[in-house]
């Protein structure tokens, strides 16, 4: 496992009991996978960056056997709990433990985008997939935090969000990563509300996802640094915004801020 992603473990080995009660947009991209998977029952299937696995109830009744992996020992062990999945395994998307075509369909939420090499976990999704077999998956685009970003520059600060792939890119690196496979993208922009830029650090850090390579504070740091960029964040789009809760509906209340995140949802068919 390479360093950075021992790091991004760590993270989200941290995040692992917080995580569910944050997971916001994670929810909403998964339960959109999962009304794309097949219904009925078919052969194995892998949870690919499984986390705490809080779909596994719905997901065990899509599959004749389900494989959990994830990135993070301490994710792992939370979804261990539910005991659902066949297996659990630990490790790193570019370098799968399991066999060539043993796998029928994969599901990854909003995992994808952790990885330095897209292409090498499209090779792997090619490799154990069988013939006929599918991916959906969903990950993050460029544009995502785009207002967080902007609240940092406006403070000439580096801003400490994650670089993300544009559309073209990512559906390049799948095509090169797995020739032999049929790649279709679509992209949402969902909007979720915060009382203040400090609930937004709050709940990435809660997710484990706030993890930036290289990340490096200077200048701003404790109250003044969350208050300056409370300030310097986009104005005018708080006031009367729909936002997701946990359990999936939806209420209209006054928030102070919006952060953008691009979605990505690609599905892909193993010739």
């Amino acid at each position: 496992m390479s360093v950075q992603a021992q790091a991004i473990a760590r993270h989200f080995g941290k995040a692992c009991q917080s995580y569910s009660n944050a997971a916001r947009l994670q929810r909403l991209t998964g339960y959109a996978l999962l009304d794309a998977l097949p219904v009925a029952p078919q052969g194995n299937l892998l949870d690919l960056g499984c986390g705490p696995a809080w779909l596994h109830p719905e997901l065990v009744q899509r599959c004749q056997q389900l494989l959990a992996v994830d990135l993070s020992a301490g994710m792992l062990q939370q979804a261990q709990q539910l005991a659902l999945a066949k297996e659990y395994i630990q490790a790193d998307a570019e370098a799968l433990p399991l066999a060539a075509a043993s796998v029928q369909n994969v599901i990854s939420n909003l995992m994808l985008q952790w990885c330095p090499k897209p292409s090498r976990v499209a090779a792997e999704l090619e490799r154990v997939l069988q013939s006929g077999g599918k991916v959906f998956l969903s990950t993050l685009l460029q544009g995502t935090l785009a207002e967080f970003r902007q609240a940092f520059l406006a403070l000439e600060l580096t801003p400490h969000v994650n670089q993300f792939l544009t559309a073209d890119a990512l559906l390049l690196a799948m095509q090169q990563g797995a020739p032999t496979m049929d790649w279709q993208l679509q992209i949402e922009t969902v909007q979720l509300s915060y009382p203040d830029v400090l609930a937004l650090g709050r709940e990435l850090k809660s997710l484990g996802a706030n993890y930036v390579p290289d990340k490096t504070r200077k200048g701003l740091t404790g109250r003044s640094y969350w208050q300056q960029l409370q300030q310097a964040y986009p104005k005018g789009v708080g006031s009367g915004q729909t936002e997701l809760l946990e359990n999936g509906a939806a209420e209209t209340a006054t928030k102070t801020i919006v952060a953008s995140y691009q979605v990505a949802y690609l599905t892909g068919v193993k010739r």
